[in-house]
């Protein structure tokens, strides 16, 4: 899943973390945004590298380094949850009323499940779904990482280090394979 990084954002994650039940399973992790600080549970892209998909396109496609490629694998994933985010949204425009949805917790979660199945008929039953097309081919640009965001709110100095070895050990396993292919010759 992917996160965006405001101030509120971050009060929801921190809430949903200490009081709200909100568990990530061993050995896996939330993508989040720039505004995030970067933690074992929840791995936010290099600041400083280049972020943006539109950055790699071209001949720009080559990667200098491993946080490079990082950066552009994160930045793809993350696009993936955000437009289909965008198309929940769009499909139903009670997940993003102003004022939230105005129900309790549990019928809230209910009506987001109850969001998602319904999605997903329509994407099995119907094709092609138009608004489903409309985000896939990149024709809207909401929730997109501007990559320039302060991270808000304070980790555990013990989190940012074990964060910084997960994120350091994925950059060092995807730049090795990534060194592989590229070294391998390519099939005519």
């Amino acid at each position: 899943a992917g996160w965006e990084g405001s101030a509120s954002d971050q009060a929801v994650l921190r809430w949903a973390v200490t009081s709200g039940g909100l568990v990530v399973p061993e050995g896996k992790f939330y993508l989040v945004d720039s505004g995030y600080a970067n933690t074992p549970r929840f791995i936010a892209p290099y600041r400083g590298d280049r972020y943006h998909i539109a950055s790699f396109r071209g001949s720009n496609r080559r990667y200098t380094s491993e946080k490079d490629l990082f950066n552009h694998l994160h930045a793809q994933l993350r696009n993936v949850v955000e437009r289909t985010f965008g198309v929940l949204k769009a499909r139903f425009p009670i997940l993003s009323r102003k004022g939230g949805i105005p129900y309790p917790y549990r019928t809230q979660v209910k009506i987001g499940m109850a969001c998602c199945i319904i999605h997903n008929f329509i994407r099995k039953v119907n094709h092609p779904d138009e608004l489903f097309e409309l985000y896939e081919h990149g024709e809207t640009e909401q929730n997109t990482d501007h990559g320039d965001q302060q991270v808000h709110g304070q980790a555990r100095e013990d989190d940012r280090v074990a964060g910084e070895r997960v994120r350091a050990a994925i950059a060092r396993e995807l730049w090795t394979k990534y060194q592989q292919r590229s070294a391998q010759p390519e099939d005519d």
